[in-house]
């Protein structure tokens, strides 16, 4: 004879669907909890170890620029620390940016894999790809940008009616060598941590919760990691079309491609605008933009064609809804202290 209690042991509950029964059974005691049960458990779980990631990562933030900082200065007897104040050449700081920024972002998100126990090549998926698959996701990528960049031009023009102006402007270096390196950071080594932490660590450790709920969970936080109203809709779709690439090419390395030309782009045009007579900077703008779209759209039909399935999204099997899993994901206790974190530094730069 089977029984159905609920937890801890309420005879009313009679439901065989209810998640919030363990089934008893005569001789055998209670079974151990349902699938439903356990997948919401283990998805808290993986929550609150990327709500973790996130606290410490500005933890990490906090002090380590000041340690490079530290080290480099043994070296270099001239650079002066007074607290807060640091008195350096331009190309210090700028490596000091560079190396600060990756290991703030990318040990947290290791530490999150491992005691997750994601294997790293599950982590990390770094397979050969075909180049005629990578050059058409580059081109539909970058016509998707100019969705991202109109949707971001919006919200910085309603935001301007407000007298608020979000710091969203690169800040190009003029010393040679911090110029060089400015560059290194924003279309080699950024492009390279962020998709092995968002495409990678974060993306392919949720993907046994559902492809969908992970492509989606890693570009909101791909859009909130960038601390910017204003760039958070160009990150965010860039994030799922990254995203839902990485995972139908299967290699990280795809992901890396289209993002660092993506900055590469970004950073060539604002180059030559500045260089450009201010009356002519808007129609080169749209003159780029629609090329882009032009050649995205050709690169869709061409990814279309040659691969037919590759827009047919097959959504995984769980035995939780979307809403019940986006629920108890954005309500871990460590993710509800990540985000509040991550919206103030959003409201910080609006100022």
């Amino acid at each position: 004879m089977t029984r159905y209690y609920k937890i801890p042991t309420d005879p009313t509950c009679r439901r065989e669907d209810d998640p919030n029964c363990y089934t008893y059974v005569d001789g055998y005691g209670f079974t151990p909890p349902p699938p439903l049960v356990t997948e919401r458990r283990i998805l808290q779980r993986y929550s609150n170890g990327l709500g973790f990631a996130t606290l410490l990562y500005f933890i990490l933030t906090a002090f380590v620029p000041f340690f490079i900082l530290s080290v480099i200065a043994i070296f270099q007897p001239a650079i002066r620390i007074y607290g807060n104040q640091v008195l350096a050449s331009s190309h210090v700081i700028m490596l000091v940016n560079v190396l600060s920024s990756a290991i703030c972002l990318f040990v947290p998100f290791l530490l999150f894999v491992l005691l997750c126990r994601v294997p790293l090549n599950i982590a990390f998926p770094l397979h050969r790809f075909s180049a005629s698959l990578c050059i058409p996701c580059v081109f539909v990528a970058l016509a998707v940008s100019v969705i991202g960049v109109t949707s971001s031009n919006l919200i910085s023009a309603m935001l301007s009616t407000l007298n608020l102006q979000p710091h969203t402007d690169l800040y190009m270096p003029t010393q040679p060598v911090a110029m060089v390196l400015f560059g290194i950071q924003l279309c080699v080594i950024t492009p390279i941590i962020e998709e092995f932490v968002f495409r990678g660590m974060i993306f392919q450790s949720m993907r046994r919760f559902g492809d969908s709920f992970a492509l989606v969970l890693s570009a909101i936080l791909f859009a909130l990691f960038h601390g910017n109203l204003v760039q958070a809709p160009n990150a965010f779709l860039m994030g799922l079309v990254i995203g839902y690439f990485v995972l139908y090419s299967g290699s990280l390395w795809v992901g890396v491609i289209i993002h660092a030309v993506n900055n590469a782009m970004s950073l060539a045009l604002d180059l030559l605008c500045a260089a450009l007579p201010e009356e002519y900077q808007s129609l080169f703008l749209l003159s780029v933009f629609a090329l882009y779209l032009v050649a995205g759209i050709a690169a869709l039909l061409v990814l279309v064609r040659k691969y037919p399935n590759m827009f047919m999204f097959i959504r995984s099997t769980t035995f939780s809804t979307e809403r019940i899993k986006y629920r108890v994901a954005f309500s871990s206790l460590t993710m509800v202290f990540a985000l509040i974190l991550l919206v103030a530094l959003i409201i910080q730069n609006m100022f």
